[in-house]
């Protein structure tokens, strides 16, 4: 069933599965309400069009919506395995290639499985392209042309437990779940001594991740005929043979013979024409023991798992990637998370030229409160004070530069398309403000003194980019601009916000503000001209 998954706010990974038409956004009357504020309320919407695929809309959100890191403007086709990045979430559609979807078609699972089910299952599974053992009673015969009842009730068994292995794997995204299932079922369905799967590692070599014997075993130290597993990776096909002591393909094989095998199957796990691994059964006992229908069962299987397989992996990747962002976020604007992740910024030394907007904001009187309080109350007090500042300066799409004591500087404009940078540091230096202001309320019913700050915010023109050693880089911006932020702050008072010329141009036509005396700051020859921004709760 076509699906979304993500990584939740509680730390759990997250199915939702799409209907007709699914809403999603941070409003609770969303069909899929997620809880960001890089999400607006009514954010995108995904529907199943009368072509059978699903399209994925966005409805006028302020940040956006991506597919693969793309913007989309209007509509897009999802395709099984795409991305869709929503503010700080990203969603994993999942769509397995299969008969097309109707509005009107029927969701429901049923584990009955009709005849004609059966059939349709049967149709399902990938054609063979190497079986050169020629035997009798082969293939599935067509029903006018099946004389006994017997050969037809095993046949149709066969089809009924690939069946329900199928939407076992459909239901599952647990890869070992689904190899004790398949185990289950080879035994089951199969004459095999002997199953064992093997996945490809990190470096490229076939591993064996299971291999057991019809007690369920473990069987120690499991080898499999490298001719054997050669001629299914590197011809991509199935493999079956009849009697693997007189097959003159593995006349060399040493392990065949030490184990005396005599019939054996061996179908690859190939996903997007990658081989992942492969699935091997044999016995000891018989010749002819497994046919040309066998393996096209087996063939099936091996396909399910390796959708599963692969399933997982996005999965194992996408968690991964969820758990860097949560870390990223807490020192680093989501935006910039962003950029970095989708490859957007480069993650070397380098840095351009760029006009941007730089605030500063420090606690007054920090030193004597060190002084008066002990150490836990003082790192307490900060922590609260740079949750607040912080949720304000990504409120303003504004980037996290640093803390320096109880000193925050963050940046506006470093982020290609990002105008009005000057106004958005404005605002967000009011919204500290006022945070502050309702901090204060709160530390006055608890009996504890007020905390003031002052804040100073310049515009001009700085050189933004990662800078330090290879080992260690810190994204950050220099230059005049950014000295002037830092003596505006360090000139205002508890209370104040104080701009410079090139800023207060960009804003004087969107809040209320007064022109000072030029004041003279260290480092430059001449007054700098200022600006005192007003604010209230």
């Amino acid at each position: 069933m076509p699906k979304v998954i993500y990584f939740s706010t509680s730390g759990k990974w997250q199915e939702y599965p799409l209907g007709p038409h699914t809403t999603i956004g941070r409003h609770p009357d969303q069909d899929l309400q997620l809880l960001d504020r890089m999400i607006s309320k009514e954010h995108a919407v995904i529907s199943l069009a009368t072509d059978g695929h699903y399209v994925l809309t966005d409805i006028g959100s302020k940040n956006g919506t991506f597919v693969n890191d793309e913007p989309v403007t209007g509509s897009r086709v999802l395709r099984d395995g795409d991305d869709i990045g929503l503010g700080n979430h990203i969603l994993k559609f999942i769509d397995p290639p299969q008969t097309p979807h109707t509005p009107q078609e029927d969701v429901s699972a049923t584990k009955e499985f009709s005849a004609s089910h059966v059939m349709s299952q049967l149709q399902a599974f990938q054609a063979v392209q190497s079986i050169r053992q020629p035997v009798s009673d082969t293939h599935f015969l067509p029903e006018s042309q099946i004389l006994s009842e017997k050969a037809l009730r095993q046949d149709y068994e066969k089809l009924r437990v690939a069946a329900e292995l199928s939407a076992t794997a459909a239901a599952t995204v647990d890869f070992d779940e689904l190899l004790n299932v398949i185990i289950d079922k080879a035994f089951q369905l199969f004459k095999a001594d002997r199953v064992a799967i093997l996945l490809r590692d990190e470096s490229g070599e076939m591993r064996t991740r299971v291999a057991v014997d019809r007690d369920r075993h473990p069987i120690q130290h499991f080898k499999i005929s490298e001719t054997l597993l050669d001629e299914v990776i590197l011809e991509k096909s199935a493999v079956l043979s009849g009697d693997a002591l007189q097959d003159q393909r593995f006349s060399s094989s040493n392990s065949l013979v030490v184990d005396n095998v005599r019939s054996t199957m061996c179908v690859p796990l190939i996903y997007e024409n990658e081989v992942l691994g492969v699935i091997n059964l044999d016995t000891q006992l018989m010749t002819g023991a497994f046919l040309e229908k066998d393996l096209q069962i087996l063939t099936g299987f091996a396909r399910q798992a390796a959708f599963t397989l692969q399933q997982g992996r996005m999965i194992e990747e996408m968690r991964k990637n969820a758990i860097i962002r949560d870390n990223l976020r807490r020192i680093i604007s989501p935006h910039l998370i962003n950029d970095v992740m989708s490859g957007k910024i480069q993650l070397q030394k380098s840095g351009r030229r760029t006009e941007s907007t730089v605030l500063f904001a420090d606690i007054r009187g920090f030193t004597q409160l060190t002084e008066q309080n002990e150490p836990e109350f003082i790192v307490n007090m900060l922590n609260d004070f740079f949750e607040m500042m912080v949720e304000c300066i990504f409120n303003h799409d504004g980037v996290l530069d640093k803390f320096v004591g109880d000193e925050v500087m963050a940046v506006w404009g470093v982020r290609v398309g990002q105008e009005n940078h000057a106004l958005s540091a404005v605002q967000c230096a009011i919204e500290m403000m006022n945070a502050i202001h309702r901090m204060n309320q709160k530390r006055k019913a608890q009996f504890l003194p007020p905390i003031y700050i002052g804040i100073g915010i310049a515009t001009g023109v700085v050189i933004a980019g990662y800078m330090g050693s290879t080992q260690a880089m810190s994204y950050t911006v220099i230059g005049d601009t950014v000295n002037l932020g830092a003596r505006l702050c360090s000139a205002a008072q508890p209370g104040e916000i104080l701009i410079n010329e090139d800023a207060w141009k960009r804003v004087e036509n969107h809040v209320e503000s007064i022109m000072l005396p030029p004041i003279m700051v260290k480092g430059k020859r001449d007054q700098v001209p200022v600006h005192r921004v007003f604010w209230q709760d």
